[in-house]
């Protein structure tokens, strides 16, 4: 069990690292939110998160060209082969990774400290029931200016290249 989730840890850590003073997912106690999302979430769901980690190990031979797991990767080859794979041009294989960013945003995007950093309000505790209302009343959400830390994190991925609008149509993706 601590292996597998371990597996999950380092797949969801590679998309989520520290950037600036934003903290990266392995800063805010992902352990304990991922045993609680290994706890909590029907086991279809779980066992997708765990075969897309298990992908994200096998795949630097298709990103990277490298013939060895992600785990082995230098920080500069995984962070490369985390970018690459999410952006493959075999649409399969990005919604397998989607799956694990999805889950892996939302334990980096629930915790206070990046709420904080964001000037966003924590949220509140969880009452540990399930919603069984026909009709759930939707929240008020009040107009927000863009947040300048994730503004300067969006230049960074530009600078990076990885511009959305420098597609690369010989590849299939952005290069």
């Amino acid at each position: 069990m601590r292996r597998v989730n371990d597996l999950v840890r380092f797949a969801m850590v590679a998309f989520f690292p520290r950037v600036d003073d934003l903290p990266g997912l392995a800063d805010l106690d992902v352990d304990v939110k991922i045993a609680r999302l290994r706890r909590e979430s029907t086991p279809l769901l779980w066992l997708g998160v765990v075969a897309a980690a298990v992908f994200f190990q096998l795949t630097p031979v298709l990103t990277v060209r490298r013939p060895w797991p992600a785990v082995l990767l230098t920080p500069e080859e995984l962070d490369l082969h985390a970018h690459r794979i999410s952006s493959h041009p075999i649409y399969v294989i990005r919604q397998l990774i989607v799956l694990l960013k999805m889950t892996g945003g939302l334990l980096w995007g629930e915790s206070t400290e990046v709420r904080a950093l964001l000037d966003l309000p924590a949220y509140p505790a969880d009452p540990g029931t399930r919603r069984t209302e026909l009709f759930v009343a939707r929240p008020e959400i009040a107009e927000r200016a863009p947040v300048e830390k994730l503004v300067q994190l969006g230049r960074r991925e530009v600078a990076l290249g990885r511009d959305p609008a420098q597609h690369d149509p010989q590849l299939g993706r952005v290069a």
